[in-house]
């Protein structure tokens, strides 16, 4: 699935029309339908456009589309907001502390041998 096929997805998921999806996009329709469906050519055929950055751009922050999404590389639509705003401050944080006991167990099961009792001390 090519980027016009995205796009097309986009606004099918949105339930909008090509004319109304470009207006909140800030361009004409036409340019929507010449990306989606393509222009037709002096021999009957059809010719896409590719978008340019600023519809990528508009489409990507106006609707909080996935980036990656347009580009093939992810098949999720939409971003996920719960994740772009994790503080991953606090989770690096947590990170080096486990990091840091790990390290200080190890050292100690390979540093410090288990003594030996005798079973009658044990008693």
């Amino acid at each position: 699935m090519d980027i016009h096929e995205r796009v097309k997805e986009i606004i099918e998921e949105l339930n909008l029309s090509n004319n109304s999806f470009a207006a909140k996009i800030g361009v004409t329709s036409t340019t929507i339908d010449s990306i989606t469906a393509g222009r037709l050519q002096p021999d009957g055929s059809r010719k896409r456009t590719k978008p340019g950055y600023d519809v990528l751009k508009n489409i990507i922050d106006i609707f909080e589309i996935n980036p990656y999404y347009l580009f093939e590389m992810s098949q999720q639509m939409f971003r996920n907001k719960e994740l772009e705003n994790i503080d991953l401050s606090a989770l690096t944080t947590d990170l080096d502390l486990i990091k840091k006991r790990l390290a200080k167990l190890e050292s100690k099961s390979v540093g410090d041998p288990v003594p030996y009792r005798s079973s009658e001390t044990d008693l």
